[in-house]
């Protein structure tokens, strides 16, 4: 369905070539048992399902607003807050995001189902999206799987969701190796490939980007952790011609934040 126009430069190959080497990486690396650790810089995380209600507070800063590839308040920060719950096969969550450095802000309402099937999980969400400043809003609905039935507790997942304003849609790759260092602190490392079809509709379709993540968590108690972050991004197949494109760089953001479970 997606392919790439023209000839692939000297740079893009080398994404691609370090991409495919941590991905071996992660293969080869000792197994650990690890929980799942949330994405500080994501809105609302992958829903699962939880026999019993089971949820969580998140605040944090991020030194860039990293979304669908880009650095999407042009080098600014960005403050959030998250509220989720689970049971069973329902989750909901609220997630509110501002810039300290310009005006910006962003509300999202996110309903979400989850099944899952032997080492597969499944889930479909819709998420309704304001930017009070603009006096705008959007609507979504995404689908995903996550299969963690490979060795080494690594973790395969794909991502889609469709932007009704734009009539397109964003999707992601990703792998993930999780890891315990102590009882109290944990590391996370994933990479991560983004597609975009008309999501972004002022930038360009095909490959977008890929990136490298390294996370920590650290326990302060049964119910209160801090959750930090480093990413590396890289644009793939930048169009300067079309401002969609304009934020879509290659640049590093970081983050950290706190997390209560409940």
């Amino acid at each position: 369905m997606f392919s790439l126009k023209g000839r692939i430069s000297r740079k893009t190959f080398w994404i691609y070539y370090a991409t495919a080497i941590f991905a071996a990486t992660m293969l080869t690396a000792p197994q650990s048992l690890f929980g799942h650790e949330p994405e500080s810089h994501q809105p609302i995380n992958r829903p699962s399902a939880h026999e019993e209600i089971h949820g969580h507070v998140h605040a944090g800063w991020e030194s860039k607003y990293f979304s669908e590839g880009r650095d999407s308040l042009d080098g600014d920060s960005l403050f959030a807050s998250s509220l989720e719950i689970a049971w069973q096969h329902l989750t909901g969550g609220i997630w509110y995001g501002s810039s300290p450095d310009q005006r910006y802000d962003e509300l999202q309402l996110t309903l979400a189902l989850t099944q899952t099937i032997g080492d597969f999980e499944f889930y479909g969400r819709y998420t309704h999206l304001r930017f009070p400043f603009d006096d705008s809003h959007d609507n979504e609905i995404g689908a995903g799987i996550a299969w963690s039935g490979l060795p080494l507790d690594v973790e395969l997942a794909a991502d889609i969701y469709n932007s009704f304003d734009a009539d397109g849609y964003f999707a992601e790759i990703s792998a993930t190796r999780e890891f315990s260092i102590t009882d109290e602190l944990s590391i996370n490392l994933s990479g991560l490939f983004g597609i975009n079809q008309g999501y972004v509709c002022d930038g360009h379709d095909g490959a977008n980007h890929a990136a490298l993540r390294l996370g920590i968590g650290l326990a302060l108690s049964d119910s209160l952790s801090i959750m930090a972050h480093a990413t590396y991004s890289w644009g793939i197949g930048r169009d300067l011609t079309l401002p969609g494109d304009d934020q879509l760089i290659d640049f590093v953001h970081v983050g950290v934040g706190l997390q209560w479970s409940f």
